[in-house]
């Protein structure tokens, strides 16, 4: 019996996480002047500028697009920074970010990384989980180049929230269309 239960257990907290990423609607959006396709989860709307301006106080580095969810815990962030990236150069790209985060977050623990061809682009990739003011959050970046700039592209949510939402990630990732 006990065995039995302790079966039946492990199936329901393996199954649950599926299940409700799979009830998580996207919808594909446009964003830059319809340069940038991306599916998005339905309910993320732009984020008020006092919470930009609050979270991204460097109004020269504010990104492009940031859209959330009601309760200001699920993001993504879209940012085209005026900096050279040819397409030959994200892998060394994508490992000079996560040296630098890696002082900068230093208790960070890093998930996975790499450069994965998404859309006919090169797509370099890391996520990891850091600590923020009252909760640990994880991160999804991913970037490629759009006119030869760095694209960056930022999916976030709590920790806590991570089984809902990795496969939704994967999703969003997957889906990204540069023109």
């Amino acid at each position: 019996m006990i065995r039995k239960l302790a079966v039946y257990t492990s199936l329901v907290l393996f199954i649950i996480p599926f299940c409700s990423a799979a009830q998580i609607k996207l919808e594909k959006r446009s964003f830059l002047d319809n340069r940038v396709e991306l599916l998005v989860p339905a309910g993320l709307k732009p984020m008020s500028a006092d919470l930009v301006n609050y979270k991204y106080p460097n109004r020269t580095q504010q990104p492009n697009v940031v859209l959330t969810d009601q309760n200001n815990e699920v993001n993504i962030v879209i940012s085209l920074i005026n900096k050279p990236l040819p397409e030959s150069q994200i892998p060394a790209f994508k490992d000079f970010q996560i040296e630098i985060l890696k002082k900068v977050h230093p208790s960070a623990v890093w998930l996975n990384n790499g450069v994965k061809p998404v859309n006919g682009k090169s797509v370099g990739y890391f996520k990891l989980v850091s600590s923020a003011i009252d909760q640990t959050v994880f991160n999804y970046y991913f970037f490629t180049n759009m006119d030869g700039k760095v694209l960056l592209l930022t999916f976030n949510c709590p920790e806590k929230q991570m089984p809902k939402w990795n496969a939704a990630a994967e999703a969003i990732v997957a889906s990204l269309k540069v023109r």
